[in-house]
């Protein structure tokens, strides 16, 4: 990262995770040795070390929206309980449904990583198998915690408001939903698990 030709872009202007600064990094006339690359591999193919990347990574991922996802619902809680309104039969099942998705998609993460028997398609499959149910999940539960919470959670100063635009990115890590469904489908159909396209 000392070298002349490493750039960092100032481009992480997005709509939400805006704390991660993932900005982008530009390598312009920068020497890579031989011996410091560690492997090649065609585009669009998934290989054993980048699907052991991805195996590692993608459950951390997961957690990430469903922790932001919790957040939200515990502050919805606290909103309802704040306005006296645990009675209502209505509020219960808002809480109860926010409370079965995160379950769901904490069962979904931890039931991907005790399938975990080295980077073989099977293993991408649950990770990007739980990604897509916790991600899709997550944002539910935060767009249930806002309508419980009711209009004050469309102010700014509301960690509602962070927790709406945050969690929408899960859908752009990969694989994203759709392209999940479509790996799960490669490979229920005995396709080969290597190819993203």
């Amino acid at each position: 990262m000392r070298d002349p030709g490493v750039r960092v872009l100032d481009t992480w202007d997005t709509l939400g995770m805006r704390a991660t600064a993932s900005h982008d990094v530009e390598l312009r006339d920068v020497p890579i040795p031989a011996e410091l690359v560690v492997g090649r591999r065609p585009l669009g193919k998934l290989d054993a070390s980048l699907r052991a990347s991805y195996l590692h990574a993608i459950p951390i991922i997961s957690a990430v929206y469903l922790g932001i996802a919790a957040m939200a619902r515990d502050e919805a809680v606290r909103a309802a309980l704040g306005r006296g309104r645990s009675g209502d039969p209505l509020v219960q099942r808002q809480v109860g449904a926010m409370d079965l998705r995160l379950r769901t998609g904490w069962w979904s993460v931890l039931g991907a990583l005790d399938e975990f028997d080295g980077p073989t398609p099977e293993a991408m499959n649950a990770v990007w198998t739980a990604k897509h149910q916790a991600t899709l999940g997550a944002v539910e539960v935060v767009d249930q915690a806002m309508e419980l919470a009711g209009g004050s959670s469309f102010y700014r100063r509301s960690p509602l408001e962070r927790a709406y635009r945050d969690v929408r990115a899960g859908k752009y890590h990969p694989l994203p939903p759709e392209q999940a469904l479509v790996y799960a489908g490669r490979l229920g159909l005995g396709l080969p698990g290597d190819d993203l396209t």
